[in-house]
């Protein structure tokens, strides 16, 4: 009894699991015939072919009528059908032990000869493989496209989405259009295969590595650069080291020229930095080279440029040493830039001295005693030169000084100093002590030489000429004196300076009576021509 009770329970198990399934199959079999009820008994005709409705079924019912013949007067009957009713809903899920769920859709009602979708949503429930979803279209529909696109045999559509991951869900879509009234019954089927994984994860660090620094310094300013290492990879580079390879332009506070850092291990997207100090030493444009390894990746490197350069300007000035007062003396200014800038809105200044006046200045502006040339730029390697007369009237050395500024503030400075000459003006002076004296009796001469000019005289030569009445006996003065005969001759004094006097004395002795002219004559190295000076003495 027992045993037939559960076969009775498993028996109608059965029939409601074929109930459910004729909406959607997981065995791949469906039939359109399937979906719809079968009538038990064959029909006869209902009524004579002339009491027939005037408009017949555009399709073949679900069910027929009751076979029973009914004949009622043969009067015209409206053509009026009645409402049609789903034996499914617009949706339905499908759940197959082979872990994926089905879920079908359309809409619930749409018009003859429109256009409406199916949707199908395919979902994993575990991880599968060989995932098939499988849909038979009624007879009285016809395909317009599918999304994705099936594969067609006849009216069987079939997707197939390979392997899908737990939770995965995949969708597929098919417009179709409706040709026949009625209820249109769409099923659907769906396989797919367990699946079960092992993995490993394959990873590789990659290095990345930026350095940044100054653009520009000049010679011995400090250089410090920045190296910032980064892991692009998935997996930690063990042992990263870092050699920042320093070139000769520049110079580290230990002299090494190779800098090593360990920067130990670097996980995913991690990033370390560096700091490096140097000092620029020589000019030109310098870049620094540093280099990124680990004991499990890739070498890679970065480099960062620098140019050190100098701003710098040179002026010099030249003219002559020495110029006689109330000449002209031309001076010449000479700008370069020896640096490697170019410098902008150069303004020159030459500063003439107070006692000094301009006489001319080419190109420049003069305001009084300042001359001012002015320049937009002035490139690297390039010269320009200035000129610039002077004069003055008042003897002296005397400095002409000029200047240079820029917009960089890179200024300059020159100055020269000229001796200004002023002329010697010699002047004679010859005085007998005694006059007149008799023949016998003797007399002194003093003569007197006084520079009344502004500039000293050179090698100032004094020469006494006796006449024949008086005698020369004795010699004295600033500078040594000789007798020869009737001339006496003092060696040359070195330099006689403005209002400076000379003395010379020579002692002579009456040796005849008249009236005695005695001469002195006067030559230096400003005065060729010789001054000449008599003193006339009378002996009785």
């Amino acid at each position: 009894m027992l045993r037939k009770q559960l076969g009775m329970l498993t028996s109608f198990l059965f029939l409601s699991a074929m109930a459910f399934v004729g909406f959607g199959c997981s065995d791949n079999r469906c039939c359109y015939d399937d979906c719809a009820p079968i009538c038990e008994q064959p029909c006869r005709p209902a009524c004579p072919a002339p009491c027939a409705p005037a408009c017949a079924a555009p399709c073949r019912p679900y069910c027929p009528p009751p076979c029973e013949p009914v004949c009622p007067p043969c009067e015209p009957e409206p053509c009026c059908k009645p409402a049609i009713k789903c034996h499914y809903p617009p949706s339905n899920e499908l759940r197959c032990f082979d872990y994926i769920t089905v879920t079908g859709r359309n809409p619930r009602m749409c018009i003859l000869g429109d256009q409406y979708p199916l949707d199908f949503d395919v979902k994993a429930c575990d991880d599968v493989c060989d995932v098939v979803v499988t849909t038979h279209l009624p007879e009285s529909v016809s395909l317009v496209k599918s999304q994705p696109e099936a594969q067609v045999e006849g009216r069987k559509l079939t997707w197939n989405f390979g392997s899908m991951s737990k939770g995965e869900c995949r969708t597929a879509k098919v417009l179709v259009k409706c040709e026949c009234e009625g209820e249109q019954c769409v099923c659907f089927c769906a396989t797919a295969t367990p699946v079960r994984f092992c993995s490993l994860i394959c990873a590789k660090p990659i290095l990345a590595c930026h350095k940044c620094g100054p653009e520009e310094v000049c010679p011995g300013d400090p250089v410090n650069y920045t190296i910032t290492v980064t892991n692009k990879g998935t997996c930690t580079a063990e042992k990263v080291l870092v050699t920042d390879n320093i070139p000769p332009e520049l110079e580290h506070s230990s002299c090494l020229k190779t800098l090593t850092f360990e920067l130990g291990c670097l996980e995913p997207c991690q990033s370390k930095t560096v700091n490096v100090c140097l000092t620029a030493i020589k000019r030109g444009k310098v870049c620094n080279t540093a280099v990124v390894s680990a004991c499990n990746a890739d070498s890679v490197s970065c480099q960062w440029c620098t140019c050190i350069c100098c701003c710098d300007v040179d002026l010099v000035k030249t003219g002559p040493k020495e110029v006689a007062i109330g000449k002209n003396a031309d001076y010449q200014l000479t700008l370069t830039n020896p640096g490697d800038k170019v410098l902008t809105d150069v303004v020159v200044t030459d500063y003439a001295p107070s006692s000094t006046s301009i006489v001319a200045a080419n190109g420049a502006s003069i305001n009084g005693n300042q001359a001012v040339w002015k320049l937009r730029e002035l490139k690297p390697g390039e010269k320009v030169n200035f000129n610039i007369t002077l004069t003055t009237c008042t003897p002296g050395c005397f400095t002409n000084k000029a200047t240079v500024t820029d917009c960089q503030n890179c200024n300059a400075c020159s100055e020269l100093t000229t001796r200004w000459k002023g002329r010697p003006a010699l002047n004679v002076c010859i005085v007998d002590s005694d006059d007149p004296i008799c023949i016998g009796e003797r007399t002194t001469y003093t003569i007197d030489v006084v520079n009344q000019g502004s500039e000293a005289d050179s090698n100032v030569v004094v020469t006494v000429k006796f006449p024949a009445g008086l005698k020369p006996l004795s010699v004295a003065g600033d500078s040594q004196g000789s007798i020869s005969g009737q001339t006496v001759t003092f060696a040359p004094y070195a330099n006689l300076r403005a209002r400076q006097t000379i003395k010379y004395r020579v002692d002579a002795e009456a040796v005849s009576s008249g009236d005695s002219r005695v001469n002195v004559e006067v030559t230096s190295d400003a005065i060729k021509t010789p001054i000449l000076q008599q003193e006339s003495t009378i002996v009785n």
